[in-house]
């Protein structure tokens, strides 16, 4: 009896450390991108202005980011402050940051923690997230030159879980915009894993609530179905990152909230906010520089060869989506 007790006791250390471990992977390290890509900034876009921002979040780390602005105007309609999606920092959604600021809105962009130009030793959790998020919130309220803007928040796949989760704590929202946001951190984990890893689910349920606390349990359609904040949810039919039925955009209980805008688009993938020929392009390069990190010692010819991008395909806008996330951010205000 004892013998099995002992052998039961190590078996559930094993599972739980390779829990901690996955976790430690994803999320115990800073992320600072691919240094040989090249990410944009104000300056590839004409009459783009970046005033830098500095401010702390729940531990006193800095965050750092831009305040983005259009050349030649005043009196920005509304303020945007946006959370960036997993792998990479804000200047990864330049383009789009851009098309906020070409109709009139000031963009507030940052880097999470552990991330790029942002302080921390490690990207912490999921739901760091949210807490970088609401950080930004505060010190925007507390700006003499912002508090007075309405505030929209808007955020792409971890970005966009961490705005409809920050919806059930802050206050004096205008609007929402998440593209592609997964209902929970560990079903993302799960699902990066391996498409038949769901019997994983109950483990990372337990690392995330030891490590990140309760809150990294609930769920964005728990939050989402409560808020009276207009809220559009748009998402791809064909997202292999987020699938779907992972997402809070196919929850009864949001679609039944009449505050809630759901959009699926057909045949599209995680960024829906591209065409699909510039998310296809994508998914082609990132397979082709996934593939040469496999090589131990990759020839010259075949680095540059991965990595002789096509920045403009890469990072273009779907103008239908973008204007449709224009209108409705207008409409908020």
């Amino acid at each position: 009896m004892i013998c099995f007790l002992i052998a039961v006791l190590v078996i559930v250390i094993l599972i739980l450390g390779f829990g901690f471990l996955v976790h430690h992977i994803a999320f115990g390290k800073r992320c600072m991108g691919d240094k040989r890509l090249k990410y944009f900034t104000h300056e590839d876009f004409e009459g783009l202005k970046a005033a830098p921002v500095e401010f702390k979040s729940n531990k006193g780390q800095t965050l750092k980011g831009n305040l983005y602005l259009k050349a030649g105007v005043r009196r920005p309609c509304a303020l945007i402050i946006f959370s960036h999606g997993f792998g990479g920092g804000h200047l990864s959604y330049m383009t789009e940051i851009n098309t906020f600021a070409r109709n009139g809105f000031a963009v507030l962009a940052y880097d999470n923690t552990g991330t790029f130009a942002s302080q921390g030793d490690s990207l912490v959790g999921f739901l760091q997230g949210v807490r970088d998020l609401n950080a930004a919130v505060n010190y925007a309220r507390s700006n003499e030159k912002l508090k007075s803007l309405p505030i929209i928040l808007a955020g792409h796949s971890w970005g966009g879980y961490s705005v409809c989760q920050a919806l059930a704590g802050c206050k004096g929202i205008s609007g929402a915009v998440a593209f592609s946001a997964p209902e929970t951190g560990y079903q993302v984990i799960c699902e990066q894993i391996s498409a038949k890893a769901g019997f994983l689910l109950p483990l990372f349920k337990i690392i995330f609530f030891l490590k990140e606390g309760k809150a990294s349990l609930r769920k964005c359609s728990d939050a989402l179905s409560k808020t009276n904040v207009p809220t559009l949810l748009l998402h791809g039919d064909c997202d292999p990152v987020v699938k779907p039925a992972e997402s809070p955009v196919t929850s009864p209980a949001v679609q039944a909230n009449s505050s809630i805008t759901t959009i699926m688009y057909e045949n599209r993938r995680h960024n829906v906010y591209q065409t699909a020929e510039s998310e296809e392009y994508l998914g082609e390069v990132m397979a082709g520089i996934q593939a040469l990190k496999k090589i131990k010692k990759p020839s010259r010819e075949e680095i540059e060869f991965c990595y002789d991008i096509d920045y403009e395909l890469i990072t273009r806008e779907d103008p239908i989506v973008m204007q449709t996330v224009i209108n409705f951010m207008k409409n908020c205000i």
